[in-house]
């Protein structure tokens, strides 16, 4: 066999693999063009000549007419968050306040989200223009100390963010097929020229709060003394009528108890007497001139008691009356009167008569 003929089954061979290799890519690139795609996070819009034929949430592979016949169109179908831009606001009692806002939404009707809006970007900026025309709308019907105050009750922030979430759902969902599934407020803020104002106005409340507890707490403690005041003398009036009712009925019994021991022996009650008067009459720094015959005195010159006793009662009654003429009398210092130190024990002050 010539050269010529041993290469020719090699050239076909050649031809064959290069067309199969060509006839393999052709069928890539028209598989490719003819299907795509959708995960699970995704909506796809499938177009057709510009018009949008139906909407694919399906996950996998799919099949459509290759470009430029039909286009794809992806969507996210995640739900996404959007800051409203900060401006201020009005409340029903003109007060400027700068509540910024923010809006987590999402895609509910692809294809009409692709015919109202068009992309995401475009999305974002009407439904931050929805979010501001409510939030105005909604804070124009509430005052200022229901967005901040110390009263329980008194604040109605998540009142004010559901009637926002509300307002722009209706415009959302009927034209731009997208729901807001919540609204929040981030920070109540004040534009500066507010922010004194405001403080003075917070103080003197604060204030006028302080010194309405201060009245109430003086009024109240007045009351409790004056009550306590009340009591406390009615409990000292009680007392000191029971210690006088009792210590009268003792001193009572007292007298009794000495007037029976006395009518006993009334001598010896007169000497007792006498001993008593000398004790509270004569100390150890006493100097006395005195008539030794008068009572008691006369104890002192050991004069026995039956002696005192012997005598008739009208000298003991001249004792204490004036003389025409002077007695013998005797100068005593109290230090040498051993014989008055010798009653002793007879001279207390037991006997409630002599106080």
């Amino acid at each position: 066999m010539s050269e010529q003929e041993l290469t020719e089954p090699k050239d076909h061979f050649l031809v064959a693999r290069r067309l199969g290799i060509g006839l393999i890519i052709l069928c890539l690139v028209a598989a490719s063009a003819m299907t795509f795609t959708v995960m699970e996070n995704e909506r796809v819009v499938l177009v057709r000549l510009g018009k949008p034929i139906r909407v694919v949430s399906e996950a996998g592979f799919h099949w459509r007419l290759p470009w430029p016949v039909e286009t794809v169109h992806r969507l996210d179908a995640r739900t996404a968050f959007l800051n409203v831009r900060i401006s201020e606001t009005l409340t029903r009692d003109k007060r400027n306040v700068i509540l910024p806002v923010f809006a987590a939404w999402q895609v509910t009707d692809p294809l009409q989200f692709l015919k109202a809006v068009g992309d995401r970007q475009n999305a974002e900026s009407k439904l931050d223009a929805i979010l501001t025309s409510a939030r105005n709308q909604v804070l124009g019907q509430y005052e200022y100390h229901q967005l901040v105050s110390t009263t329980d009750g008194e604040v109605k922030l998540a009142e004010i963010e559901n009637q926002i979430r509300a307002l722009a759902n209706h415009e959302t969902e009927k034209n731009f097929g997208a729901v807001i599934h919540e609204v929040g407020i981030k920070q109540l803020s004040l534009p500066e020229a507010n922010t004194e104002y405001v403080f003075r106005r917070m103080r003197a409340e604060r204030a006028r709060v302080a010194s309405q507890f201060r009245a109430e707490g003086r009024k109240e403690a007045a009351e409790i003394r004056a009550k306590t005041d009340s009591e406390r003398t009615r409990l000292l009036a009680d007392a000191k009528k029971y210690a006088a009712e009792t210590r009268g009925k003792a001193e009572a019994e007292a007298s009794r108890i000495y007037a029976e021991a006395h009518s006993k022996d009334p001598e010896f009650y007169q000497f007792l007497r006498e001993l008593q008067a000398l004790r509270h009459i004569v100390d150890r720094n006493t100097t006395l001139v005195l008539d030794m015959d008068a009572a008691p005195f006369r104890m002192l010159k050991g004069e026995t008691l039956e002696a005192a006793s012997a005598k008739p009662k009208s000298d003991l009654a001249q004792a204490a009356e004036p003389t025409p003429a002077p007695q013998p009398t005797h100068e005593m210092e109290s230090e040498p009167m051993t014989s008055f130190e010798a009653f002793g024990p007879f001279l207390t002050d037991d006997d409630p008569q002599t106080n």
